[in-house]
């Protein structure tokens, strides 16, 4: 049987009840692609993509860097990276790195600089995001569906003075608000009746669209579309294409298991329920838990692969992120401030070892997202292998907002482009060494990231942030 061609953009239709349209965007199939599977079968090279994680609160640097330097076996990820381990051959840890934006506040111009290369103005930023300024040239030559990037977060329980509830800059005053509501994200990315986008970067979290749970499942709607596709299609693209739609049904189980979530505390569903009803003290506006991270990660693995988009910003936790890490098993307090800044009524010890479980809880659904990109074919190879995903904090160590030892990881080969598997240091001061900066410029990461994936040379940044040169032993 020869192989079937199938245009780069075919995609499922049908019909819901109510005469609402859906169409399920496909991945990349072996149809679509040339014989190698390194680019499409029309001489189009397979698209890069980028994203950002953000975590807040920082880390505690003598913990976080890794004891040895090195590639490959040389080396091995320190405790608070351990959950890292099995994307650990696509990962780059960079230490000794110094944040040179003065704390003042530490949540605002420190994030500012880490995401835009200068210092917060005022209250917003000054220059545009690094995925903003990459969304038009990975763009070049394409149309997706939401050009300037899919962008969602899980928490947005933020502290006062922080760089409050945004990763994404189109400049100043122009930020991209993360939606909190993967059942919000799910219609937008299947098309029902049009965008859902959400503004809820200054709200939060609604919850789960109740309509989502009365309308019929997306799958059913384009079942017949499915099987008539199915029918021209080789062994490999009927695979993947039964793949790719239970991946779509379990994404559906998840926002279900969402749209079940109690909107009062129980004792016998803790992990899912919601801070701000849990805990209305604490000012919570979204649970912190793992099931909402993989709802987000399948959402923006799926946007990924069907050049929905490719670009991504994920907020996992807010600058200042004063919401609790209960899923994890900590207290449900604020962490920022009884664990952060080891305030707890427990004691420093136990306040210390809860903020060490916390920065791993982190990595944890870092991972996770990893994970399932690098579990997601895409060509010949994975979404891993033709990504950047660049992941920081909004500060170093959690006490004294310390800039130095600022928190780095780099994963994803960029097409080949990114070493992977190594840990990077730029400083020769022992890790957490506070006073004045001891490492190099924390631009020199995301300025080398922008350049690997088109941006022209020259300078970027702004103030004691500006660089015009990259690092590069971060590349192959």
């Amino acid at each position: 049987m020869s192989r079937a061609v199938l245009p780069r953009r075919t995609v499922l239709r049908g019909m819901l009840a109510g005469g609402i349209s859906v169409a399920i965007p496909l991945p990349r199939m072996a149809g679509m692609l040339n014989g190698n599977g390194t680019a499409y079968a029309a001489g189009a090279p397979l698209p890069l993509r980028y994203g950002t994680w953000f975590f807040g609160n920082g880390i505690n640097p003598p913990e976080w860097v890794p004891a040895a330097t090195g590639v490959g076996s040389a080396w091995t990820l320190s405790a608070p990276l351990m959950p890292l381990q099995p994307v650990k051959s696509y990962l780059q840890v960079i230490t000794g790195l110094t944040n040179k934006i003065p704390p003042d506040p530490a949540h605002k111009g420190r994030p500012a600089a880490a995401l835009t290369g200068a210092n917060a103005s005022g209250a917003d930023v000054a220059l545009p995001s690094i995925d903003q300024v990459l969304a038009p040239i990975l763009n070049a030559g394409a149309m997706p569906a939401l050009p300037g990037g899919l962008h969602v977060g899980i928490s947005s329980t933020s502290g006062a003075g922080a760089l409050d509830l945004r990763v994404s800059f189109r400049g100043p005053n122009a930020s991209n608000p993360p939606q909190y509501d993967p059942a919000a994200v799910f219609k937008q990315l299947v098309m029902f009746g049009g965008s859902t986008t959400g503004t809820g970067g200054t709200s939060g979290p609604t919850g789960p669209d109740p309509e989502l749970a009365r309308r019929k499942r997306a799958l059913d709607a384009v079942l017949d579309s499915a099987a008539s596709l199915r029918a021209r299609l080789g062994k490999a693209d009927q695979l993947r294409l039964d793949q790719h739609l239970d991946g779509v049904h379990q994404i559906e189980n998840q926002i279900a298991i969402l749209s079940k979530m109690p909107t009062t505390p129980t004792t016998t569903n803790a992990k899912l329920v919601d801070p701000a009803m849990a805990y209305p003290n604490m000012g919570a506006v979204g649970s912190i838990t793992k099931l909402r991270n993989s709802a987000m990660s399948d959402l923006i693995v799926f946007a990924l692969a069907t050049d929905i988009t490719r670009v991504f910003s994920f907020m996992f936790t807010c600058s200042a992120c004063h919401g609790n890490y209960a899923d994890a098993g900590l207290d449900p307090v604020t962490f920022h401030e009884d664990y952060g800044h080891r305030k707890s009524p427990k004691g420093l010890a136990y306040a210390t070892q809860g903020f060490a479980t916390g920065v791993k809880y982190a990595m944890t659904n870092f991972n996770d997202t990893l994970t399932r990109m690098m579990n997601c074919s895409d060509g010949a190879g994975n979404l891993l292998d033709n990504s950047v995903v660049y992941s920081t904090s909004c500060t170093s160590e959690s006490q004294t907002h310390s800039g130095n030892d600022y928190p780095v990881l780099v994963a994803g080969k960029a097409g080949g482009r990114l070493k992977t598997d190594q840990h990077l240091r730029m400083a020769t001061a022992p890790p957490g060494t506070t006073g004045a900066p001891n490492g190099d410029n924390l631009s020199k990461v995301p300025y080398t990231l922008m350049t690997v994936l088109g941006r022209p040379e020259g300078p970027w940044g702004m103030g004691a942030s500006q660089i015009s040169t990259g690092i590069p032993e971060l590349l192959t």
